[in-house]
C-alpha cells in the first residue's frame, strides 16, 4: 500500500469567497462582539457557604458571610427545614466619579436546607462574629444517641 501525502493551503478556502464580502462579514463581527462587550461581573456568591456538624447535643451550622452586618441577616426555623437570608446593598458612588473596578456583589443570597436531626426550635442559639455566623441547635432527647446496656443472661 502507498502512502499519499497530500499538501493543505488554507488559504486555498478563503479563496472562494469574495475579498469585499469576508471583509465586510468581519467588520460586521467585529462590531458585535465591541457592542457586545460589557465589564466583567462576579457573581460568587451565588450561596452561603456552611459547615454542618454533629455533637452529642448539638447540631451546629456555621455560616460565611464577610461583609455583612447582623441586622442583615434572617435566620428561619420551620420544623426541619431551615432558611438563612443575608442582604447587602450597594453602595452609592458619585456621579463625577469614575470606576476603574466593580467586582464586589450586592443583594440577596439565601440558603435552606433540611436538618438531619430533630433539635429543639427554642433552644436555638445565634452567634455572629467577623462575618461568621455560628448557630447552635439543641437536639431533641430522641434524637440524642442512647446507650443501651446488654445484660448477659
Amino acid at each position: 500500500m502507498n502512502a499519499i501525502i497530500v499538501r493543505r493551503n488554507p488559504s486555498r478556502a478563503l479563496s472562494v469567497l469574495e475579498p469585499q464580502s469576508f471583509l465586510e462579514d468581519l467588520d460586521r463581527f467585529a462590531m458585535d462582539v465591541w457592542n457586545s462587550w460589557s465589564p466583567v461581573v462576579y457573581h460568587h456568591r451565588e450561596a452561603i457557604p456552611m459547615d454542618m456538624y454533629e455533637t452529642k447535643d448539638d447540631l451546629i451550622i456555621k455560616a460565611e458571610l464577610p461583609g455583612f452586618k447582623k441586622e442583615d441577616v434572617d435566620i428561619k426555623l420551620e420544623g426541619d427545614s431551615l432558611m438563612l437570608k443575608a442582604v447587602s446593598k450597594q453602595e452609592e458612588v458619585p456621579e463625577d466619579s469614575t470606576s476603574y473596578l466593580c467586582e464586589r456583589c450586592f443583594g440577596e443570597y439565601s440558603r435552606s436546607l433540611t436538618l438531619p436531626v430533630p433539635v429543639e426550635s427554642d433552644k436555638v442559639s445565634a452567634t455572629f462574629e467577623n462575618g461568621l455566623l455560628e448557630l447552635r441547635l439543641p437536639k431533641t432527647e430522641e434524637a440524642k444517641p442512647k446507650h443501651i446496656k446488654v445484660q448477659i443472661k
